[in-house]
Formats: structure tokens, sequence, C-alpha cells
């Protein structure tokens, strides 16, 4: 992830901290599914934590939770929200993705991420790397290439024009296999339809 995508974000967070979840319904359910894989002791490393939101849910549940984001913008926006009610273990740093900082951590999480990652098998080597056997990584991804046949065609127009960031155009079976191939076991998965239908995978590093 570059200087011109934090730029992007940091550029919509505040418009991005007042838009509601699109699908509540299909949140809920992934959220659902998160807190019954989190244990209570749990170090938890979330990826591209944008302004928070999902981090103050679940994060009351574990012993740690960091929540990472390159855009400083969505990061302030976070933190704003460290009110008195707040988990004790909850905390909030500006890192890029792709620059894992040190753990230890049980669970990696990256939800609405991974599309957006240039050099994907980098990345899921590096999280592969950081869990310990038996570790997590649960992650929640935007199918492009599987949507409506218009949005390939519509979205570099509109990172041209500086409305969207960088996708990448993924399809299920791609993403699979690339995290088979960073040595994963994917539990669980789950696919929730859209224009640009969302894929909830649970892997296991062995």
């Amino acid at each position: 992830m570059t200087t011109r995508d934090a730029a992007f974000w940091d550029r919509i967070a505040p418009k991005y901290a007042k838009d509601a979840i699109s699908d509540p319904a299909a949140y809920e359910v992934t959220l659902a599914r998160m807190r019954a894989r989190l244990a209570p002791g749990a170090n938890v490393l979330e990826l591209g934590c944008g302004t928070g939101s999902t981090a103050l849910d679940l994060a009351g549940g574990v012993s740690t939770y960091l929540g990472t984001d390159i855009s400083a913008g969505m990061i302030d926006i976070a933190r704003a929200k460290l009110g008195p009610d707040a988990p004790d273990g909850l905390s909030f740093d500006v890192a890029r993705a792709d620059i894992l900082p040190d753990g230890p951590f049980d669970t990696i999480i990256a939800l609405n991420l991974l599309h957006l990652v240039r050099d994907l098998d980098r990345l899921l080597a590096q999280v592969f790397d950081a869990l310990p056997p038996g570790g997590l990584f649960i992650s929640k991804t935007g199918l492009i290439s599987d949507g409506a046949w218009f949005l390939p065609l519509v979205i570099p127009v509109m990172r041209a024009i500086g409305k969207a960031p960088y996708v990448h155009n993924l399809r299920q079976a791609e993403l699979e296999a690339i995290l088979k191939r960073a040595g994963f076991e994917l539990t669980e998965t789950l696919l929730q339809p859209d224009t640009a239908p969302r894929l909830f995978i649970v892997a296991r590093k062995p």
C-alpha cells in the first residue's frame, strides 16, 4: 500500500465514518462468527481497521486488540472512540498492512482489505509467519470479478478521477488458492451475496 492509498483514505475518512453499514444483517452474522472464534485470552491484530467500529465490538472479549490502518485520518477517528467504556486492551496505530507490528498475536483479522492489497502473496506470507501453530487468520473480502459485470470496467475509471482506491479484481477460487499457497488451512467459508459478493474466511495455521 502506498502514500497515494493513505491520502485517498485520509480524504474520505470523515464521510466513511458517517456512512451506514451497507448490509447490517450480513455484518452481524460475521461479527457473531468472529466472536465464536476469539478466545478470551487472545491477542488480536486487525489490519485495515478503518475507524475502529469492529474493533470496539470485538475487543471486550479478548485480552489485547490492536487495530492498525494506513490512514492517519481513520486512526484519529478510531482513537476518538476510546472513551471510558472502551475495552482496556484496545489500541489503535497508524501502520501499513504489509508491515506487521511486533506480536505475539493469536489471531489476525482483515476485513474488507485483501482486495485492496497489491501483493497479496507477500502480505499473506507475513501473516502466516506472524501466527503461532493453530493461530487464525480471519478475513472478509470483496470479490469484484465474481460480482456485477460492470465493476471491473467502472472501478479503474473511478480510480483515475480519485474516487476509488486500487482494487484487485479477485475471484473466490483465486483468493482461496492464495491462502492455501501461503500455508493456511481453510476451516470456514461464507459467501455473502452483493453487487460485489463478500467472502468470509477463517483460515488456520497448521
